[in-house]
């Protein structure tokens, strides 16, 4: 049963107890760990009612800051291995000081190992990309940029890979759901992979559930997987 008697604001005003999920995003080929997405559990809230709540105050921004610092902190606590995914949103960044006390915390064990993930449906805002971009520059973290929930319509997506130029594009799970069987799935999936392969981006099929989908996966050059079938998000103590 939800506690009631705290507000989100009030759940959020200590960031520092907020617990992150890590779920792991392996290699096709070696089977290997390739790294983990942060995933935020504000219980007794969802994370979603959370960003909603955020997102009507205009406090996106306050969201981002928490997620990059707690998750990387709880990342690098926990000795977890590969690279580390961080969602993002489009319209949100990071302040400068908030940056340099990441760094610092950090002390370049995120070199290579940055992943930022953007929502592939939300509009883009120019300012926060390239605001995002300049930091991350500047502090030679060498991220990575991914897109996340890839397939949403051809012209969206088209049009997002243009503005992002992403070096990881994240399937979206509604066409891996059940693509052993649903041919329009797997048309999609030859369609985007063909897209993808000549710009060459890495492919990341998330959402795979079943062994039925993730054998059926292996006939497409698919680079990465990522689901409930290879493993669950999980929270570490330290």
């Amino acid at each position: 049963m939800r506690e009631e008697n705290i507000s989100i604001l009030e759940l959020m005003s200590q960031p520092e107890k907020i617990k992150f999920a890590f779920q792991p995003i392996f290699e096709v080929e070696s089977g290997n760990i390739y790294g983990y997405e942060a995933l935020m559990r504000p219980v007794p809230y969802t994370p979603m009612e959370v960003i909603a709540e955020f997102a009507r105050l205009d406090r996106l921004n306050d969201i981002e800051e928490f997620t990059t610092y707690y998750a990387a902190k709880q990342f690098l606590e926990n000795n977890l291995i590969g690279k580390l995914f961080l969602n993002s949103f489009p319209a949100a960044f990071i302040s400068d000081e908030m940056l340099a006390k990441v760094h610092l915390m950090v002390q370049k064990r995120l070199k290579n190992r940055l992943v930022v993930e953007v929502l592939e449906y939300t509009e883009f805002n120019n300012h926060a990309h390239h605001k995002k971009t300049d930091q991350f520059k500047k502090s030679q973290t060498n991220q990575l940029l991914a897109v996340d929930d890839y397939g949403s319509g051809k012209n969206i997506d088209e049009e997002c890979i243009e503005f992002y130029k992403p070096d990881i594009v994240k399937i979206d799970q509604k066409i891996i759901r059940d693509i052993h069987k649903n041919t329009a799935n797997q048309k999609a999936m030859i369609d985007i992979c063909d897209y993808m392969k000549k710009k060459g981006i890495i492919i990341l099929a998330e959402g795979v559930e079943t062994q039925e989908e993730y054998d059926y996966l292996h006939n497409f050059p698919i680079d990465l997987m990522q689901g409930y079938f290879l493993g669950k998000p999980q929270i570490f103590t330290t």
